[in-house]
């Protein structure tokens, strides 16, 4: 029910801007999201380069109205790539296929994806394609497929554990040479397309997990939950897996902890760093993704609330 309505919360347009204008929650949100501009976004990246962590840069916004916000869009993510390749920064790029108006006119979707594949590959950048509800799964998985019969190789996407079809969209991507990175899922999908209950989401998890260990291209493991990183170190290791061919990826400001262990255990860890003025939407699926998450929100805010 909780993680119900957050979901329901992210397009609530009186929220947003209570807390758009609420000095309070605004410093909980500074924990999890990288500022407003590209500038705080590359300054965030920098600072965790540093420390030895790669990234994945995301300028939030989704399911746009109006084609001129798709170019608006790219011309961001162009002044990243830009950026990330003068800088040497380790760091890839994540783009929600409908920010980029793929809803709107798949036609100049396809080509904005082209462009920023190409100027991802001169800069040696990956670029994911962020899986969105279950209303754009096959045609994000199209527009991977599509991007690498094009040559787009450096163009990967996100799968989620929680969707039925998952598995096998693992497996087709995967003999599209795809690298993937395997989430949970932070959408109300319904019961007939997604799993409900947590234990058949951790289950498919491990099932795509255990495929992508021994068959995948350079998967990319998200997850926050340690007995899911540990069951995958495990697999690896019974495999002969090495550890560069594989990653570790977490959210910006969640279990900070757990990322500075497995970096210094030698494991690749993969931050995904958010950051834009849209960030309202992303920042309640990050609650309602997990009851963890809503915990180090309370705490945040507990915080926030005592230091006044």
């Amino acid at each position: 029910m909780l993680r119900w309505a957050l979901i329901q919360a992210a397009d609530n347009t009186t929220l947003r801007d209570l807390t758009r204008n609420s000095g309070i929650a605004r410093q909980v949100v500074d924990r999890y999201i990288a500022g407003e501009s590209t500038a705080d976004g590359l300054a965030a990246a920098r600072s965790l380069a540093e420390a030895g962590i790669d990234l994945t840069l995301d300028h939030v916004g989704e399911f746009i109205a109006h084609l001129d916000q798709a170019q608006a869009a790219a011309d961001v993510y162009r002044e990243l790539l830009d950026r990330i390749g003068d800088d040497g920064l380790p760091a890839g790029v994540s783009v929600k296929p409908t920010q980029l108006g793929l809803l709107l006119d798949r036609e100049v979707c396809t080509n904005l994806i082209a462009d920023l594949a190409k100027r991802a590959h001169a800069a040696d950048v990956h670029v994911t394609l962020d899986m969105e509800d279950h209303t754009v799964t096959e045609s994000t998985v199209e527009l991977v497929e599509e991007a690498h019969a094009a040559g787009f190789t450096n163009v990967g996407c996100a799968v989620q554990s929680a969707l039925h079809r998952t598995a096998e969209d693992v497996r087709r991507l995967t003999r599209a040479g795809a690298s993937l990175r395997l989430c949970k899922g932070a959408y109300a999908e319904p019961s007939h397309l997604a799993y409900q209950r947590k234990p058949d989401v951790d289950r498919a998890y491990l099932e795509s997990a255990r495929y992508l260990v021994a068959e995948g291209v350079e998967p990319r493991f998200a997850t926050h939950d340690h007995r899911i990183v540990a069951a995958i170190k495990r697999e690896a290791a019974l495999l002969g897996r090495d550890r560069s061919t594989y990653e570790f990826q977490m959210l910006y400001g969640i279990r900070t902890d757990m990322q500075e262990a497995l970096v210094a255990d030698g494991y690749r860890l993969r931050v995904y760093l958010p950051f834009g003025e849209e960030w309202f939407a992303y920042f309640m699926r990050r609650l309602a993704e997990r009851p963890a998450n809503m915990i180090f929100f309370a705490r945040a805010l507990t915080g926030a609330l005592t230091s006044r």
